[in-house]
């Protein structure tokens, strides 16, 4: 436990000091709003994200290359060596301590997402960690091709001080970063006679201990609700003024990155555009977001490359002239194949449900058709088996919210008349259209409640925001303020105790790398492990073309291969199923490994 605190220690640091030395140079001096040490340790993460994706097209993310997250905060200290006070030295350890003590209770002894997490979010780690951008390796494993920027924040958290187990650090501290942020805003805002605001941080805190306080629910999901829950505050907040051109750079860029680590927020970038045009900020050239722009530039190039497609799995972004890439239903890359496949499992269709069969989108076509328009997909049998993905994202939260609601109306001021008071919020009428629109095209096309969490989170708060108006009408905020913050105060120590619980029942666990999540073998029980659990595994090997090893599971169907052993973060590059390996060749050109396709 004490390397666990240690590490998390000196990351944070380091992270909090690169989104320091960064803002320090592109934020103008006028500005008047002042990030916290979180918001900068969350932009950190995302300057990294971007030197570790530059950087992969040229190097592989190895210890020489994440060097560079060191490099960073020394540059800055020395520097800024004469400006560095003793008080900010203070704020910035303490800071650390909180992150990392909030970390450690998410994360020890806790699992890796699975299956998605062993199946392709570790593995293309690995990969980046072990190759320069490699051309068409999505012809692997089709999941390659709709991971995360996050991906890459990770990569380059395996250094020469953390090793591998650098790379679920990033994770942990998002989350660290992101519950700080928001316990500052709730407890500094106490008295703010903004209700929407209020009730907004409040909303986002009591989810976060609801729904969010263990570290094997984060995958690639989670990171992009953080962002985007941090995005929206930034909208409510006054003193962050939209209209200065330095902010509203900094929002394109967190409105970005909610993009590219799950993007179906893409309505995630509707806020920069709206303010874009609202401010007129188009006749300003100083205004315009070009690192964003470079930024979305380079992860488009990446997706050419390495699945021959901008947007992957969008079909119309392909292009089947590259050698990499094909949309015939015979290779397993085929973006439609990926697109289908994903919806019907999302409705499920029995045939996959059942792991009976898919083979690729030619493969029974009209049925498939038959069984995804009109909403035919959406009958009780969906309802009974598969509407609990998104039932348990919500269902406590909205119960919970309810009672909060209660105890506000029983501790009402009596002196009050109640009356029904009228009220008028733009913020709240387009963070409605927003999430409508968001929750509306998670029905449509992919009904997984962990795709479209804070779209539904954000219109539960717009529903119910006019009954805590009207509530917080009937009484003074002191009292208000007392009722949140006891709840509050529960719900943290409900999630304590949830995490203590694992923490204590597994504390005399010996597996490799304990108390640390297992990357390298989960199949197996925590509690009781030894020393020999968690090693590094082997799996079947086949040489391709006398260039590279490629690793895999099993030789049966990819898309219906059981989820049971999975590649996590062992060799690379790792894929679940060898079924389609016949089709292709490898060759090395220049450093760089590219995938062909015997079209």
């Amino acid at each position: 436990m004490i390397q666990l605190f240690s590490f998390f220690f000196i990351a944070s640091t380091c992270t909090v000091l690169t989104g320091n030395f960064f803002l320090n140079l592109f934020l103008n001096r006028n500005n008047k709003y002042e990030f916290s040490f979180s918001e900068k340790g969350m932009y950190g993460l995302i300057i990294l994200s971007f030197i570790s994706l530059f950087a992969n097209f040229f190097y592989k993310i190895d210890y020489f290359v994440t060097s560079i997250l060191f490099l960073i905060p020394a540059t800055f200290i020395i520097i800024n060596l004469k400006n560095i006070s003793k008080k900010f030295i203070k704020k910035v350890i303490i800071h650390s301590i909180i992150i990392s003590l909030v970390a450690c209770i998410i994360i020890a002894f806790d699992n890796v997402q699975r299956p998605d997490g062993g199946t392709y979010h570790l593995p293309y780690t690995k990969i980046i960690n072990d190759y320069k951008i490699f051309l068409g390796v999505a012809n692997l494993n089709p999941f390659f091709g709709v991971t995360s920027i996050f991906q890459y924040t990770s990569a380059i958290y395996n250094n020469f001080l953390f090793k591998d187990i650098g790379i679920v650090i990033p994770l942990a501290l998002l989350a660290g970063f992101f519950i700080d942020y928001f316990f500052r805003q709730f407890f500094l805002n106490k008295n703010s006679d903004d209700f929407f605001y209020k009730f907004y941080i409040f909303s986002i805190i009591s989810y976060f201990f609801i729904e969010m306080n263990r570290y094997s629910d984060y995958g690639n999901d989670n990171p992009a609700h953080i962002y985007f829950f941090y995005l929206l505050s930034l909208v409510l907040r006054k003193d962050f003024i939209l209209s200065d051109k330095t902010n509203f750079k900094l929002f394109t860029l967190f409105s970005l990155f909610c993009f590219l680590n799950r993007p179906f927020l893409i309505l995630s970038l509707f806020f920069p555009i709206f303010y874009w045009f609202k401010n007129k900020l188009y006749l300003s050239f100083k205004s315009f977001p070009f690192f964003s722009l470079l930024f979305l530039f380079l992860w488009v190039v990446k997706s050419f490359l390495t699945t021959g497609c901008g947007i992957y799995p969008l079909s119309i972004t392909c292009n089947d002239k590259l050698s990499w890439y094909s949309s015939k239903p015979t290779f397993r890359i085929a973006a439609k194949s990926v697109s289908q496949f994903s919806e019907l499992h999302a409705k499920g269709w029995k045939y996959i449900i059942n792991r009976v069969d898919y083979q690729n989108y030619s493969v029974k076509s009209e049925e498939k058709k038959k069984y995804l328009e009109n909403f035919n997909w959406l009958n009780l049998e969906w309802i009974k088996r598969h509407s609990f993905t998104i039932k348990k994202k919500i269902d406590i939260f909205i119960i919970y919210l309810f009672i909060v609601g209660l105890f506000i109306y029983l501790f009402k001021d009596n002196k009050k008349k109640i009356k029904l008071s009228s009220f008028k919020d733009l913020r709240l009428s387009s963070f409605f259209i927003i999430s409508l629109i968001g929750v509306l095209l998670l029905i449509y096309k992919f009904p997984l409640g962990r795709y479209g969490t804070s779209y539904m989170v954000l219109i539960i708060v717009c529903l119910l925001y006019p009954l805590f108006y009207y509530l917080f009408n009937q009484s003074t905020p002191e009292r208000i303020y007392k009722i949140l913050f006891t709840f509050i105060v529960i719900l943290s120590i409900v999630a304590l105790a949830k995490n203590f619980k694992r923490i204590i029942i597994n504390y005399e666990a010996g597996y490799n790398g304990a108390p640390w999540p297992r990357i390298y073998d989960h199949n197996f029980e925590i509690k009781g492990s030894s020393k020999k659990d968690n090693l590094p595994m082997k799996f079947n090997t086949i040489n391709k073309n006398g260039i590279i090893d490629l690793h895999y599971i099993v030789s049966t169907n990819f898309y219906l291969s059981q989820r049971v052993t999975l590649c996590l973060y062992n060799k690379s590059p790792c894929a679940q199923s060898s079924e389609n390996f016949d089709n292709f060749s490898i060759e090395n050109k220049k450093g760089y490994y590219l995938i062909k396709l015997k079209k």
